[in-house]
């Protein structure tokens, strides 16, 4: 990795770890946990692509869950966010380049969407045994695949990776 890709890689973390500590915070077993750290992931993964939305995601946000009292949901943030950060870069790179096409932003963040809240469904009602339960944290995951959606509008107002070389 070249001194630019690793600095701009730990630089996306601190971003997302940041912003996710802007949140609305929900009471545990009634929704979870609503932030802009989603939407912070998605701009990074439309923009610059599957890798700097795949380590973000999951690095920047299992970081807030470890220093925040959400430590038991940080296993299974990072693979759930590495996941979704890297579809919703992948999707998001077209033949005019990585997240200039409006419709595969689109989709790129619906299935970001999907990825997080089935994943987090599946973390919490089998991994940490909450069973059906775990039902009570679908609201909160799609209210924050709707504030992730902002991310299309916010998204020209970010520089492209090659402007940032310069």
């Amino acid at each position: 990795m070249r001194t630019r890709q690793m600095i701009l890689t730990a630089l996306f973390i601190a971003i997302v770890t940041v912003s996710t500590y802007i949140r609305i915070h929900v009471p545990l077993g009634t929704g979870g946990l609503i932030h802009i750290g989603t939407l912070t992931m998605f701009t990074i993964a439309l923009r610059f692509g599957p890798r700097y939305g795949a380590i973000s995601g999951g690095v920047g946000m299992a970081l807030f869950d470890i220093f925040s009292e959400w430590a038991i949901w940080a296993p299974g943030t990072f693979v759930i966010r590495l996941i979704a950060g890297f579809v919703v870069g992948y999707i998001a790179l077209s033949k005019k380049g990585q997240g200039e096409n409006r419709v595969r932003n689109l989709l790129a963040c619906l299935a970001g969407g999907v990825i997080i809240v089935a994943g987090y469904f599946i973390y919490e009602g089998f991994f940490l045994g909450t069973g059906l339960a775990a039902v009570a944290s679908i609201p909160g995951n799609v209210a924050q695949l709707i504030i992730g959606l902002l991310a299309i509008f916010i998204l020209p107002s970010i520089p492209r990776l090659e402007d940032l070389q310069s």
